[in-house]
């Protein structure tokens, strides 16, 4: 497994996406409907792109989209993995507590999947989405369902 840090959007994640049998996005979002360190599950094949009004505005699904239509070696899905943030407006301090008590749960969660989809090459795997909740139902049994989002897998 390779792990990669990068504050890249847009065309510049490319280079990160190309050629890659899977990712997993580790991310924060903001969205006040549940209690901050809640860690959303999504797939983004189930999610829908919105284009803005320039090439400015590319993100994830867009530049998934764009490399799937140059026929790029890219993965079919991308597991998003999103913790509940308590204030995305401040910048420096201390991560809030909640949110920082997610950061054990979000390392089990990926050595779960990647144990769960080492053995095949997720690219085309038609069990991904039963691979993916395999290792979400082993954490929701370690960590409690309370700590979990889950949508549509």
């Amino acid at each position: 497994m390779d792990v990669v840090f990068t504050t890249d959007s847009g065309f510049h994640l490319l280079d990160n996406l190309t050629e890659a049998k899977f990712i997993c996005v580790i991310d924060s979002i903001q969205t006040g409907n549940v209690p901050p360190g809640t860690l959303y599950v999504l797939r983004s094949s189930d999610m829908k792109s919105v284009f803005g009004p320039s090439p400015h505005y590319v993100g994830l699904l867009e530049t998934l989209q764009l490399a799937k239509e140059l026929l790029l070696n890219v993965p079919k899905d991308v597991i998003i993995l999103a913790v509940e943030a308590a204030d995305c407006l401040t910048i420096g301090g201390k991560m809030h507590d909640a949110v920082e008590s997610a950061v054990g749960l979000v390392v089990d969660l990926v050595a779960e999947i990647e144990q769960n989809c080492k053995p095949a090459d997720v690219r085309d795997d038609k069990d991904f989405g039963d691979r993916i909740m395999r290792a979400v139902a082993t954490m929701t049994a370690r960590w409690g369902s309370e700590r979990f989002v889950v949508m549509v897998i």
